[in-house]
Protein backbone atom coordinates (compact mmCIF):
# COMPACT_ATOMS: atom_id res chain seq x y z
CA UNK A 1 0.00 0.00 0.00
CA UNK A 2 1.63 3.16 -0.83
CA UNK A 3 -0.99 6.40 -0.24
CA UNK A 4 -1.09 10.49 0.13
CA UNK A 5 -4.00 11.89 1.92
CA UNK A 6 -4.89 15.57 3.63
CA UNK A 7 -3.65 15.33 7.21
CA UNK A 8 -6.32 17.47 8.69
CA UNK A 9 -9.07 14.47 7.13
CA UNK A 10 -7.11 11.93 8.72
CA UNK A 11 -7.00 13.51 12.06
CA UNK A 12 -10.23 14.50 12.46
CA UNK A 13 -10.92 10.80 11.64
CA UNK A 14 -8.40 9.86 14.35
CA UNK A 15 -10.08 12.38 16.67
CA UNK A 16 -13.35 9.98 16.28
CA UNK A 17 -11.09 6.31 16.49
CA UNK A 18 -10.13 7.70 19.50
CA UNK A 19 -13.71 6.85 21.42
CA UNK A 20 -13.81 3.49 20.58
CA UNK A 21 -10.06 2.25 20.89
CA UNK A 22 -9.39 0.82 24.42
CA UNK A 23 -5.11 0.44 24.99
CA UNK A 24 -6.29 -1.97 27.63
CA UNK A 25 -7.94 -4.31 25.46
CA UNK A 26 -6.89 -8.00 26.02
CA UNK A 27 -7.47 -7.90 22.32
CA UNK A 28 -4.27 -6.38 20.87
CA UNK A 29 -5.16 -6.28 17.51
CA UNK A 30 -8.46 -3.59 18.85
CA UNK A 31 -5.56 -1.40 19.38
CA UNK A 32 -5.07 -0.45 15.83
CA UNK A 33 -7.07 0.88 12.93
CA UNK A 34 -7.44 -0.66 9.91
CA UNK A 35 -6.43 1.99 6.80
CA UNK A 36 -7.23 0.57 3.48
CA UNK A 37 -6.18 2.04 0.16
CA UNK A 38 -8.11 1.94 -3.63
CA UNK A 39 -9.59 4.11 -6.30
CA UNK A 40 -12.54 5.95 -4.15
CA UNK A 41 -10.19 6.72 -1.15
CA UNK A 42 -9.10 5.44 1.77
CA UNK A 43 -10.43 4.26 4.44
CA UNK A 44 -10.35 3.52 8.39
CA UNK A 45 -11.94 1.40 10.43
CA UNK A 46 -11.40 1.10 13.69
CA UNK A 47 -13.59 -1.71 16.57
CA UNK A 48 -13.69 -2.43 20.01
CA UNK A 49 -15.59 -5.26 19.08
CA UNK A 50 -18.97 -4.04 20.70
CA UNK A 51 -18.18 -0.14 18.71
CA UNK A 52 -17.02 0.13 15.56
CA UNK A 53 -16.66 2.89 12.85
CA UNK A 54 -15.77 3.50 9.11
CA UNK A 55 -15.14 6.67 7.59
CA UNK A 56 -13.59 7.21 3.46
CA UNK A 57 -10.97 9.87 3.23
CA UNK A 58 -11.62 11.72 -0.01
CA UNK A 59 -8.49 13.90 -0.40
CA UNK A 60 -6.36 11.03 -0.96
CA UNK A 61 -3.45 10.02 -3.78
CA UNK A 62 -3.98 6.41 -4.13
CA UNK A 63 -0.36 5.55 -5.66
CA UNK A 64 -0.67 1.60 -4.93
CA UNK A 65 -3.84 -0.22 -3.14
CA UNK A 66 -3.33 -2.08 -0.36
CA UNK A 67 -4.13 -1.98 3.52
CA UNK A 68 -2.15 -1.99 5.96
CA UNK A 69 -2.87 -1.71 10.37
CA UNK A 70 -1.06 1.12 12.29
CA UNK A 71 -1.46 1.52 16.11
CA UNK A 72 -4.06 4.33 16.93
CA UNK A 73 -3.03 6.36 19.74
CA UNK A 74 0.68 6.29 18.41
CA UNK A 75 -0.38 7.52 15.13
CA UNK A 76 -3.34 10.27 16.48
CA UNK A 77 -0.59 11.74 18.63
CA UNK A 78 1.74 12.00 15.90
CA UNK A 79 -0.96 13.72 14.01
CA UNK A 80 -1.48 16.14 16.16
CA UNK A 81 2.08 17.44 16.30
CA UNK A 82 2.59 16.76 12.36
CA UNK A 83 1.97 20.32 10.75
CA UNK A 84 2.78 19.02 7.23
CA UNK A 85 -0.76 19.58 4.66
CA UNK A 86 -0.25 15.99 3.96
CA UNK A 87 0.92 12.45 5.18
CA UNK A 88 2.20 9.68 3.18
CA UNK A 89 1.52 5.94 4.06
CA UNK A 90 3.55 2.97 2.75
CA UNK A 91 3.45 -0.44 4.33
CA UNK A 92 5.98 -3.34 3.64
CA UNK A 93 5.22 -6.01 5.35
CA UNK A 94 5.32 -5.59 8.84
CA UNK A 95 6.46 -1.98 8.58
CA UNK A 96 4.02 0.85 7.85
CA UNK A 97 6.49 4.12 6.61
CA UNK A 98 5.05 7.13 7.99
CA UNK A 99 6.42 10.71 6.03
CA UNK A 100 5.17 14.35 6.60
CA UNK A 101 7.15 16.76 5.22
CA UNK A 102 11.07 16.07 5.89
CA UNK A 103 9.85 13.81 8.79
CA UNK A 104 9.52 10.15 8.34
CA UNK A 105 8.49 7.71 11.06
CA UNK A 106 8.92 3.75 10.37
CA UNK A 107 5.93 2.07 12.28
CA UNK A 108 5.72 -1.68 13.40
CA UNK A 109 2.80 -3.30 12.12
CA UNK A 110 0.97 -6.33 12.02
CA UNK A 111 -0.88 -8.52 9.73
CA UNK A 112 -4.02 -6.43 8.41
CA UNK A 113 -5.90 -9.79 7.35
CA UNK A 114 -6.29 -10.22 11.47
CA UNK A 115 -8.31 -7.25 12.19
CA UNK A 116 -11.56 -8.37 13.09
CA UNK A 117 -14.57 -7.21 10.22
CA UNK A 118 -16.59 -4.76 10.97
CA UNK A 119 -20.74 -5.64 11.53
CA UNK A 120 -23.20 -5.09 8.56
CA UNK A 121 -26.80 -5.02 9.39
CA UNK A 122 -29.79 -5.36 6.41
CA UNK A 123 -32.11 -2.29 5.68
CA UNK A 124 -35.07 -4.12 6.87
CA UNK A 125 -35.13 -1.77 10.01
CA UNK A 126 -33.84 1.62 8.73
CA UNK A 127 -35.26 4.48 10.10
CA UNK A 128 -34.08 8.25 8.37
CA UNK A 129 -34.19 11.66 10.21
CA UNK A 130 -32.50 14.78 10.75
CA UNK A 131 -28.55 14.55 12.02
CA UNK A 132 -29.66 17.72 14.48
CA UNK A 133 -32.90 16.33 15.39
CA UNK A 134 -30.88 13.01 16.52
CA UNK A 135 -28.42 15.25 18.94
CA UNK A 136 -31.59 17.17 20.19
CA UNK A 137 -32.64 14.00 21.28
CA UNK A 138 -29.80 12.83 22.81
CA UNK A 139 -29.00 16.00 24.73
CA UNK A 140 -32.68 15.72 25.53
CA UNK A 141 -32.39 12.41 27.61
CA UNK A 142 -28.99 11.32 27.46
CA UNK A 143 -28.07 12.56 30.54
CA UNK A 144 -31.28 10.46 32.11
CA UNK A 145 -29.65 6.91 31.83
CA UNK A 146 -28.33 4.96 35.02
CA UNK A 147 -24.71 5.41 35.47
CA UNK A 148 -24.10 2.56 37.51
CA UNK A 149 -23.00 -0.90 35.63
CA UNK A 150 -25.56 -3.73 35.79
CA UNK A 151 -28.55 -1.76 35.59
CA UNK A 152 -29.08 -3.42 31.95
CA UNK A 153 -31.80 -1.95 30.30
CA UNK A 154 -31.49 1.28 31.88
CA UNK A 155 -27.84 1.96 30.87
CA UNK A 156 -28.95 2.91 27.18
CA UNK A 157 -31.47 5.23 25.62
CA UNK A 158 -34.67 3.08 24.11
CA UNK A 159 -35.52 4.88 20.52
CA UNK A 160 -39.43 3.18 19.62
CA UNK A 161 -39.95 3.81 15.95
CA UNK A 162 -43.59 5.29 15.18
CA UNK A 163 -45.99 6.44 12.26
CA UNK A 164 -43.39 9.62 10.76
CA UNK A 165 -41.72 9.75 14.23
CA UNK A 166 -39.37 8.28 16.60
CA UNK A 167 -39.50 8.41 20.75
CA UNK A 168 -36.16 8.70 22.66
CA UNK A 169 -36.61 8.05 26.35
CA UNK A 170 -33.53 7.90 29.07
CA UNK A 171 -34.26 6.75 32.94
CA UNK A 172 -32.38 5.79 36.05
CA UNK A 173 -35.51 5.71 38.10
CA UNK A 174 -35.09 8.73 39.68
CA UNK A 175 -35.66 10.91 36.35
CA UNK A 176 -36.73 10.19 33.49
CA UNK A 177 -36.35 11.89 30.13
CA UNK A 178 -38.26 12.31 27.16
CA UNK A 179 -38.63 13.59 23.36
CA UNK A 180 -40.16 12.62 19.90
CA UNK A 181 -38.80 13.93 16.40
CA UNK A 182 -39.82 13.29 12.82
CA UNK A 183 -38.65 10.28 11.26
CA UNK A 184 -39.31 8.13 8.42
CA UNK A 185 -39.19 4.35 8.27
CA UNK A 186 -40.13 0.61 8.83
CA UNK A 187 -42.21 0.00 12.31
CA UNK A 188 -40.10 -2.58 14.68
CA UNK A 189 -40.92 -5.00 16.53
CA UNK A 190 -38.17 -5.08 19.20
CA UNK A 191 -37.17 -2.81 21.77
CA UNK A 192 -33.84 -0.73 20.57
CA UNK A 193 -31.79 0.41 23.50
CA UNK A 194 -28.73 2.28 22.38
CA UNK A 195 -25.85 2.42 24.98
CA UNK A 196 -24.40 5.61 25.84
CA UNK A 197 -20.81 5.20 23.73
CA UNK A 198 -23.09 4.39 20.44
CA UNK A 199 -25.31 7.81 21.29
CA UNK A 200 -22.80 9.74 22.05
CA UNK A 201 -20.15 8.74 18.93
CA UNK A 202 -23.25 8.82 16.25
CA UNK A 203 -23.64 12.43 18.05
CA UNK A 204 -20.33 13.06 17.24
CA UNK A 205 -19.88 12.30 13.88
CA UNK A 206 -23.08 14.11 13.05
CA UNK A 207 -21.86 17.17 14.95
CA UNK A 208 -23.16 20.80 13.72
CA UNK A 209 -23.79 19.73 10.10
CA UNK A 210 -26.87 19.58 8.50
CA UNK A 211 -26.86 15.92 6.74
CA UNK A 212 -29.81 13.24 7.48
CA UNK A 213 -28.63 10.01 9.43
CA UNK A 214 -30.00 6.46 8.27
CA UNK A 215 -30.30 4.22 11.49
CA UNK A 216 -30.16 0.30 10.67
CA UNK A 217 -31.48 -1.76 13.53
CA UNK A 218 -31.58 -5.63 13.84
CA UNK A 219 -32.36 -7.29 17.46
CA UNK A 220 -29.12 -6.54 18.98
CA UNK A 221 -27.26 -4.15 16.93
CA UNK A 222 -27.41 -0.66 15.37
CA UNK A 223 -25.69 0.83 12.53
CA UNK A 224 -25.83 4.95 11.70
CA UNK A 225 -24.89 6.12 8.25
CA UNK A 226 -23.89 9.90 8.32
CA UNK A 227 -22.45 11.50 5.22
CA UNK A 228 -20.13 8.90 4.16
CA UNK A 229 -19.42 7.91 8.17
CA UNK A 230 -20.70 4.35 9.52
CA UNK A 231 -21.06 3.98 13.19
CA UNK A 232 -22.46 0.49 14.38
CA UNK A 233 -22.89 -0.60 18.17
CA UNK A 234 -24.29 -3.37 19.66
CA UNK A 235 -27.55 -2.70 21.38
CA UNK A 236 -28.05 -2.90 25.12
CA UNK A 237 -29.73 -6.44 27.07
CA UNK A 238 -32.42 -6.36 28.18
CA UNK A 239 -36.42 -5.17 28.75
CA UNK A 240 -36.87 -1.33 29.05
CA UNK A 241 -39.35 -0.74 31.56
CA UNK A 242 -42.75 0.37 30.36
CA UNK A 243 -42.15 4.48 30.95
CA UNK A 244 -45.43 5.66 30.97
CA UNK A 245 -46.98 3.84 33.72
CA UNK A 246 -44.92 5.74 35.75
CA UNK A 247 -45.93 9.52 34.71
CA UNK A 248 -48.30 10.65 37.00
CA UNK A 249 -50.93 12.12 35.44
CA UNK A 250 -52.77 13.96 38.47
CA UNK A 251 -50.43 16.98 38.64
CA UNK A 252 -52.78 19.54 40.17
CA UNK A 253 -49.99 22.15 40.02
CA UNK A 254 -48.22 24.78 37.71
CA UNK A 255 -45.72 27.05 38.02
CA UNK A 256 -43.62 28.95 35.26
CA UNK A 257 -40.62 30.49 35.90
CA UNK A 258 -37.39 31.93 33.71
CA UNK A 259 -35.34 28.70 32.78
CA UNK A 260 -32.05 30.70 32.93
CA UNK A 261 -33.07 32.40 36.58
CA UNK A 262 -33.80 28.66 37.86
CA UNK A 263 -30.77 27.60 36.54
CA UNK A 264 -28.49 29.94 38.56
CA UNK A 265 -30.78 29.87 41.71
CA UNK A 266 -30.22 25.79 41.21
CA UNK A 267 -26.03 26.64 40.78
CA UNK A 268 -26.01 29.14 43.77
CA UNK A 269 -27.45 26.84 45.84
CA UNK A 270 -26.17 23.52 44.78
CA UNK A 271 -23.06 25.09 46.40
CA UNK A 272 -24.10 24.76 49.75
CA UNK A 273 -24.90 21.21 49.70
CA UNK A 274 -23.68 18.30 51.29
CA UNK A 275 -21.88 14.65 50.04
CA UNK A 276 -24.67 13.21 52.51
CA UNK A 277 -27.16 15.54 51.39
CA UNK A 278 -27.47 16.42 47.92
CA UNK A 279 -30.91 18.21 48.50
CA UNK A 280 -32.53 21.91 47.73
CA UNK A 281 -35.63 22.86 48.78
CA UNK A 282 -38.25 24.69 47.11
CA UNK A 283 -40.30 26.54 48.84
CA UNK A 284 -42.92 27.29 46.67
CA UNK A 285 -45.72 30.39 47.17
CA UNK A 286 -47.64 32.53 45.31
CA UNK A 287 -45.58 34.65 42.71
CA UNK A 288 -41.87 33.25 44.58
CA UNK A 289 -39.74 30.54 44.50
CA UNK A 290 -37.65 29.92 47.56
CA UNK A 291 -34.42 27.83 47.08
CA UNK A 292 -32.88 26.63 50.71
CA UNK A 293 -29.94 24.52 50.85
CA UNK A 294 -27.56 23.37 53.92
CA UNK A 295 -23.70 21.69 54.63
CA UNK A 296 -23.58 20.97 57.91
CA UNK A 297 -19.02 22.34 57.08
CA UNK A 298 -19.79 25.19 54.87
CA UNK A 299 -23.36 26.74 55.84
CA UNK A 300 -26.36 27.48 54.34
CA UNK A 301 -27.89 29.44 51.61
CA UNK A 302 -31.36 31.12 50.19
CA UNK A 303 -31.77 32.55 46.66
CA UNK A 304 -35.27 34.21 46.09
CA UNK A 305 -36.62 34.23 42.30
CA UNK A 306 -40.01 35.32 41.04
CA UNK A 307 -42.65 32.90 39.28
CA UNK A 308 -45.79 33.00 37.68
CA UNK A 309 -47.83 30.40 40.08
CA UNK A 310 -51.15 31.48 42.31
CA UNK A 311 -51.71 28.00 44.35
CA UNK A 312 -51.03 27.01 47.79
CA UNK A 313 -48.17 26.49 49.63
CA UNK A 314 -45.62 23.95 48.88
CA UNK A 315 -42.52 22.65 49.94
CA UNK A 316 -40.47 19.64 48.13
CA UNK A 317 -36.87 18.87 47.89
CA UNK A 318 -35.19 18.10 44.77
CA UNK A 319 -31.45 16.78 43.89
CA UNK A 320 -30.06 19.79 42.11
CA UNK A 321 -28.25 18.17 39.61
CA UNK A 322 -30.64 16.12 37.97
CA UNK A 323 -32.75 19.27 37.37
CA UNK A 324 -30.15 20.93 36.26
CA UNK A 325 -29.14 18.37 34.06
CA UNK A 326 -32.92 18.50 32.57
CA UNK A 327 -32.68 22.03 32.12
CA UNK A 328 -30.03 21.43 30.03
CA UNK A 329 -32.61 19.83 26.83
CA UNK A 330 -34.94 23.04 26.73
CA UNK A 331 -34.32 25.94 24.29
CA UNK A 332 -37.15 28.17 25.39
CA UNK A 333 -36.73 31.26 27.65
CA UNK A 334 -39.25 29.82 30.14
CA UNK A 335 -39.72 26.74 31.85
CA UNK A 336 -43.26 25.01 33.04
CA UNK A 337 -42.86 22.72 36.68
CA UNK A 338 -46.09 20.39 36.87
CA UNK A 339 -46.16 19.10 40.14
CA UNK A 340 -48.29 17.76 43.33
CA UNK A 341 -46.54 16.70 46.38
CA UNK A 342 -43.87 15.32 48.07
CA UNK A 343 -44.33 12.20 47.50
CA UNK A 344 -44.97 12.90 43.71
CA UNK A 345 -42.84 12.88 40.25
CA UNK A 346 -42.62 16.76 38.83
CA UNK A 347 -42.59 17.42 35.06
CA UNK A 348 -40.53 19.92 33.40
CA UNK A 349 -41.61 20.95 29.84
CA UNK A 350 -41.87 23.66 27.42
CA UNK A 351 -45.48 23.83 26.58
CA UNK A 352 -45.66 20.47 24.30
CA UNK A 353 -45.59 17.35 26.93
CA UNK A 354 -46.08 15.59 23.73
CA UNK A 355 -42.80 16.61 22.11
CA UNK A 356 -40.53 17.08 25.18
CA UNK A 357 -40.66 16.39 29.06
CA UNK A 358 -38.12 15.83 31.82
CA UNK A 359 -39.77 14.13 35.19
CA UNK A 360 -37.61 14.06 38.39
CA UNK A 361 -38.60 12.63 41.55
CA UNK A 362 -38.79 14.55 44.83
CA UNK A 363 -36.31 13.41 47.91
CA UNK A 364 -36.85 13.80 51.63
CA UNK A 365 -35.84 17.34 52.82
Amino acid sequence: MHVICARDQLAEAMNLVSSIVNQRSTNPITQNVLLIADKNGLEVRATDLDLSLKRTLTEVDTKKPGKCLVQASLVGGLLKDIRSDTVEFKADGNTVELKAGRDRFELTSADPDEFPKLPEVDGKGELKLKGSDFVMAIRRVGRSIAQEKGRYALNGVLLEPHKNAIEFCGTDGRRLGFTKVSAKGAKIDYQVIVPAKGYNLISKVIGAGEDDVSLKVSENRIVALVDGTEVGALLVEGQFPDYRAVIPGDLDKTLTVNLEDFRLALSKTRHLTSVESQAVRLEISKGELTLRSRSPAQGQAEVKLEIDYDGEDVALGFDPQYILQGLEGFDTDKVTFEFKDKDTGAVMHAGDKDKFYYLVMPIDI
